[in-house]
């Protein structure tokens, strides 16, 4: 009996010992997959996929370089469209197509990561067994598509051509409209985001016929035929012959202006169809107004050519947009009825305020320059118009002397002043020869020049040689 009680008791004490051994060693083991788990939550677990990525054990960083190298490899896809016999390349990404669901990175990392230690352990597990694949979301931004096609695809547009006007010794000879061709940029945004959606197999490069539309003309034949053979307002000034580069510029001047057709509704600017103020385009150096003298510069004289365009159009009563004087008056037309042209600051615009096109003829012949504006003339049988100058203040002449140490002591030159005046331009109507309205048509300033006299007060008896600083303070004055 008491041996068999002894041997219970030990029985009894190993039985503990052994409870205790199998805790120990559960604790050692989840204190082993505690940290197993510890450690891998700074990459991603093993079998996961970003489709066709496996970023197993990459780091955030790591996943984020290796999707953004797929999505590059995705959207580097050429596309060719085809616009009638031409071909135009691109890529998918140009035409806006991206990568949608950047925040798939963040989901990744925290796959199976979630809830206690068992259910991570068990969801690795599972993970290395199945695995799991995340789908990338490609989408395309609509707007940059179209914005897109329209930039490449403008250069193979066909702009449709009004009927226009050429004028020949019997009247004018009109020239057809064309239709023009255009790519349709709606459609065919619509149809290709349509093909990338449902049809392409996110691999292959994309082939499409880019939809195309006829445009046409805004004016046509019918619209040229209106224009009559008499002119609606011409106007003449005259110049003196042999004043070899003014005459050439206003025959330059003469030249560009002439022949053009302008449509109803639309401006025309004299400086757009004159510049570059250059020798390269005609224009030769010759007189024109410059802080209160002459002085020569490239197109000097285009002003007659702009004035007597001006009082053409006057009389044909076209809506006259933007018109500056002179300086100083002129002679070739009387006072407050010029139009002066200057760099980029002063220009000569109008408006076709007609129902029909507008032809500008400027003819320049040895000693005058004559412009005709032809158009369809509504203006009533015995209707006409008259504009009449009025000089209603005048500033004579005033004199100054300077000294002027580039002239010779004793020699004296003089520089004829202008005088300076205030003008008024009013338009007279007439019906049937009787007067109807008289309305003022602007105000116009030009500014007094004095007369001056330059006092030579340079040393002859000195030496001749100059210094470069001299020469150059020579040279600015």
């Amino acid at each position: 009996i008491y041996k068999r009680k002894t041997l219970g008791g030990k029985m009894k004490g190993l039985k503990k010992i052994c409870i205790i051994l199998c805790v120990v060693m559960m604790l050692l083991g989840i204190g082993y997959v505690a940290n197993a788990a510890e450690d891998s939550d700074e990459v991603v677990k093993e079998g996961v996929k970003i489709d066709s990525v496996n970023v197993s054990d990459m780091t955030e960083k790591e996943v984020k370089k290796a999707v953004k190298s797929h999505v590059k490899t995705k959207t580097n896809i050429k596309v060719q469209l085809r616009i009638n016999k031409d071909k135009i390349t691109t890529t998918l990404k140009d035409l806006g197509y991206k990568w949608e669901n950047t925040e798939l990175v963040e989901q990744v990392m925290e796959v199976g990561k979630q809830g206690n230690v068992i259910k991570r352990y068990k969801d690795s597990v599972d993970l290395k067994k199945n695995g799991k694949t995340f789908e990338l979301k490609m989408g395309i931004d609509q707007k940059k598509m179209k914005a897109k096609l329209e930039e490449l695809c403008k250069a193979f547009n066909v702009d449709a051509k009004n009927a226009s006007l050429k004028a020949t010794g019997h009247g004018f000879k009109i020239i057809a409209e064309k239709e023009g061709c255009e790519v349709d940029y709606e459609t065919t945004a619509n149809q290709l985001v349509s093909y990338i959606e449902k049809q392409w197999d996110k691999k292959s490069a994309i082939q499409l016929e880019a939809t195309t539309k006829i445009t046409k003309p805004k004016y046509t034949t019918k619209d040229c035929k209106k224009v009559s053979n008499t002119p609606m307002g011409s106007y003449t000034t005259q110049f003196t012959a042999g004043v070899i580069n003014r005459n050439a510029n206003i025959r330059n001047g003469a030249e560009k202006l002439n022949g053009n057709v302008v449509y109803p509704g639309e401006r025309f600017s004299c400086n757009e169809h004159l510049v570059p103020w250059t020798e390269d385009n005609g224009w030769k150096p010759a007189g024109t107004y410059s802080e209160g003298s002459v002085v020569d510069s490239l197109g000097g004289g285009i002003c007659q050519v702009s004035s007597t365009l001006y009082n053409a159009l006057l009389n044909a009563e076209i809506k006259v947009v933007e018109r500056y004087p002179h300086s100083m008056a002129v002679s070739y037309v009387p006072l407050s009825a010029d139009a002066a042209l200057a760099g980029d600051y002063k220009d000569l615009v109008f408006e076709n305020n007609t129902d029909a096109p507008i032809y500008v003829q400027g003819v320049y012949t040895e000693g005058a320059i004559t412009f005709n504006i032809y158009g369809h003339d509504t203006r009533k049988k015995g209707h006409s118009v008259e504009y009449v100058s009025k000089t209603t203040k005048t500033i004579p002449i005033k004199t100054a002397t300077k000294k002027d140490p580039t002239l010779p002591a004793g020699t004296k030159k003089v520089t004829p002043g202008h005088v300076g005046y205030v003008a008024e331009l009013y338009k007279i109507t007439y019906e049937n020869g009787k007067q109807v309205s008289k309305e003022l048509v602007h105000t116009s300033t030009y500014a007094m020049a004095p007369t001056t006299t330059l006092e030579g007060t340079k040393n002859t008896s000195s030496s001749t040689k100059k210094s470069p600083s001299k020469d150059k303070d020579k040279k600015s004055e």
